[in-house]
């Protein structure tokens, strides 16, 4: 069974990699096979799959991280996750489903900071091969759009 702490610390993990723009660390959070689903609360909510980011595997994530960090072109920005209280909604063997919500900030460097992102996350954990990952994180927006500007993982 794992344990709340650990999945605190995973967590953690999770966010300061981003936050830090480790963006190389990110894919290995994952399981090999696992869904990343970035998706409008109506289409969730809806039962649609439609989604703005979607990838199913490790090798997705890892060619969006290529792609953001090799081959896009943007003004420098920075962003910072605030995560609201983990709950763990269901646990069983095979891992932990995690709830909670998420706000999403940027900052160019001539501009105030803004919100890009006010979600919820609807994520499972597992351990794989000895640590915990994600094999699946659904982040539900608010808003029935997102700014151009969200270019980097929630």
């Amino acid at each position: 069974m794992i344990e709340r702490d650990a999945v605190r610390d995973f967590y953690d993990e999770y966010y300061s990699a981003l936050d830090d723009v480790r963006l190389d660390e990110w894919p290995g959070l994952f399981t090999e096979a696992c869904i990343y689903r970035v998706i409008p609360r109506e289409n969730y909510e809806e039962g649609y799959t439609l989604s703005t980011i979607y990838a199913e595997s490790r090798g997705m994530l890892v060619d969006r991280v290529m792609g953001l960090t090799r081959t896009q072109m943007y003004a420098p920005r920075s962003y910072r996750r605030f995560p609201g209280p983990l709950r763990i909604v269901a646990r069983d063997d095979a891992g932990v489903q995690v709830r909670h919500n998420l706000l999403m900030v940027q900052t160019l460097i001539d501009k105030q900071t803004e919100i890009v992102l006010s979600a919820v996350c609807h994520d499972v954990v597992v351990v794989d091969d000895g640590r915990l990952r994600l094999r699946q994180r659904i982040v539900v927006f608010d808003s029935e759009m997102l700014p151009n500007s969200l270019i980097y993982p929630a």
